[in-house]
């Protein structure tokens, strides 16, 4: 393997040479942690907007559900009575019919004993 030397620096160029002093910069790890929480908190955002957007379009679907369910129930209803206010009508001939049914019964029980007595 080869390994790059350096040169040892002159003594010389290290004494008259001008020195000045380096601030090191801090660790900036706790940015990296603000920049990740705010990431995190865009996206929770995001993930929250988007369930009430598919809430409200479920919403949106039932109520329309619920809307025609309500109006086959008042279809269901209308056509209940409707055959209710039929059969009390059928009723009322029924009985109609049957009282001149008993009626003909009666005059033709007359004419037949006055057939009879002739």
């Amino acid at each position: 393997m080869l390994w790059l030397k350096t040169r040892t620096p002159d003594t010389r160029q290290l004494v008259r040479a001008e020195h000045r002093l380096l601030i090191t910069r801090r660790s900036r790890s706790w940015l990296w942690v603000v920049l990740v929480m705010l990431c995190m908190i865009a996206a929770l955002v995001n993930l929250r907007i988007s369930e009430g957007a598919a809430h409200e379009q479920q919403l949106i679907a039932l109520t329309a559900e619920n809307q025609s369910l309500q109006d086959a129930l008042a279809q269901g209803a209308l056509q209940h009575q409707e055959a209710e206010a039929t059969q009390e009508q059928l009723l009322g001939r029924i009985a109609k019919l049957s009282a001149q049914i008993e009626r003909l019964q009666t005059d033709l029980a007359f004419f037949r004993q006055q057939k009879k007595a002739r």
